[in-house]
């Protein structure tokens, strides 16, 4: 009788050992579960943030003041005047430089444009508008830019005696170079003051 009472202690023991263990590892799985997609979903943020941070950054437009003008227009009842301010919108801080660089010419620019136009040429919204196109052609003018050449393939129609026209095709092809057009770097034009009298 002893040895089965002092079995059944030791039984007793050992069971509640076994029943635990299961229930640790169950913990452990579920805690790395969660900190390995605390960790992915946080990563994941970060990372998002940071290519929105460089994508702003890469987009990130620049206002750029110029100083304000008054200039005779045409006559058109009598000798009017305008007087304007200007602020353009540029894609980037290199293009605020080169403007910065230039302003006697782009200010040159715009004074010729502005004093070319009669009262009733800039009355109107459109008028306004036609005169944003204009001063941002003005402004872009004298900005340097590097040309990019692309590169296409034209077809050429292959004489009778020339050799490299493969048989079966009556044309080749030859590579022809073009520059690209100017890239936009004035965005807009905004009016922060505009009086005719």
């Amino acid at each position: 009788m002893a040895t089965s009472a002092a079995k059944a202690p030791a039984d007793a023991a050992a069971a509640p050992k076994k029943s635990k263990l299961p229930l640790i590892i169950i913990l452990v799985v579920v805690l790395l579960a969660g900190a390995g997609a605390g960790w992915f979903f946080l990563g994941r943020d970060a990372g998002g943030e940071e290519e929105e941070d460089h994508s702003a950054a890469d987009k990130a437009t620049v206002f750029f003041p110029l100083d304000q003008f008054t200039v005779n227009l045409q006559p058109e009842e009598g000798q009017q005047f305008l007087q304007v301010a200007i602020t353009l919108k540029v894609v980037n801080q290199q293009t605020a430089d080169a403007i910065k660089a230039a302003l006697p010419e782009v200010r040159s620019r715009v004074l010729l444009l502005l004093s070319s136009k009669k009262p009733s040429q800039i009355a109107s919204l459109e008028g306004k508008a036609k005169l944003a196109e204009d001063i941002i052609r003005e402004v872009e003018a004298p900005l340097p830019y590097e040309r990019k050449k692309k590169k296409r393939r034209k077809p050429k129609v292959a004489e009778e005696g020339d050799g490299k026209a493969k048989k079966g095709k009556g044309k080749a092809e030859e590579e022809v170079e073009e520059e690209d057009d100017a890239p936009e770097r004035v965005l807009d034009v905004f009016f922060t003051h505009f009086i005719v009298q």
